[in-house]
């Protein structure tokens, strides 16, 4: 199986992620290793901070990296991880993000260092602001904002306002602790997943292109067109701006339903 990243710092000497051009070779030789043939570029982009020209400039390091990309059989497509703020409805009228391949879907966050505010306008509110302007809010690394037990059914009703929810490879792993890795596994269970990305910042270390690795350990308990689904599928049907689809919600074995594992 061939994968597809849509989540990955790339792009280097623009954010906290990848820091070098040779490192940038060094992750697309890791991606050749990990069977991956395609990946967004997602630069940080965070509202009051970046103009137009920063965004022209991420535009021109994204091709820069697509031509070294070509060396290696990967196609590289420009994207962002916009920040959601309080200046985010300015960011989006004054077109301050890039949206995947210059589709329907953009790439966001929120800070992922604090615990997710019940407070509908720090969130929702601008989720939706995203989507009345005719694009699909991907809600990066969804199961690293609850700093306990994942709230079910606030992802349902992002998931009801169609809005798409994407898994850090990392966060499976076990690589963020235990509770991301069971938020993760809560919501691919659930049928809450929708894409699971790389979220590559580094060439060494825990944030490095990982699918085919995290591939691994889901065909364990997953069937392989779940696997396929997140990892190749629908990844390939938002670079090319078209309507995902769903995973089922997995059955327990009796097993599991006996012991609650």
């Amino acid at each position: 199986m061939h994968y597809i990243d849509i989540h990955g710092h790339y792009a280097w000497d623009v954010d906290d992620g990848i820091e070098t051009k040779a490192d940038a070779i060094n992750a697309l030789e890791k991606a050749k290793q990990q069977n991956m043939t395609a990946i967004v570029a997602t630069p940080h982009v965070i509202p009051g901070r970046q103009d137009e020209k920063h965004i022209v400039l991420l535009k021109e390091r994204i091709n820069e990296l697509k031509t070294i990309a070509h060396e290696f059989n990967i196609a590289v497509y420009a994207g962002c991880e916009l920040f959601l703020n309080e200046e985010t409805i300015e960011a989006l009228e004054d077109h301050i993000f890039i949206s995947i391949n210059e589709t329907k879907y953009l790439l966001c966050e929120f800070d992922v260092r604090k615990e997710l505010s019940d407070d509908e306008m720090e969130v929702e509110d601008r989720l939706y602001e995203i989507a009345i302007r005719g694009y699909v809010p991907i809600i990066a690394h969804a199961e690293r904002y609850f700093k306990g037990q994942i709230d079910i059914e606030r992802i349902a009703d992002w998931i009801e306002s169609g809005y798409l929810i994407q898994v850090n490879a990392t966060s499976l792993l076990g690589l963020h602790g235990k509770t991301c890795q069971n938020n993760a596994y809560t919501l691919i269970d659930n049928g809450m997943v929708h894409i699971i990305a790389s979220d590559t910042h580094r060439v060494q270390g825990h944030r490095v292109p990982n699918l085919k690795d995290v591939a691994h350990e889901l065909s364990k308990k997953y069937d392989y067109e779940t696997v396929k689904t997140l990892l190749c599928d629908n990844p390939q049907y938002i670079i090319h701006g078209q309507d995902v689809v769903h995973i089922e919600k997995q059955k327990k074995s009796l097993f599991k339903k006996m012991f609650g594992r």
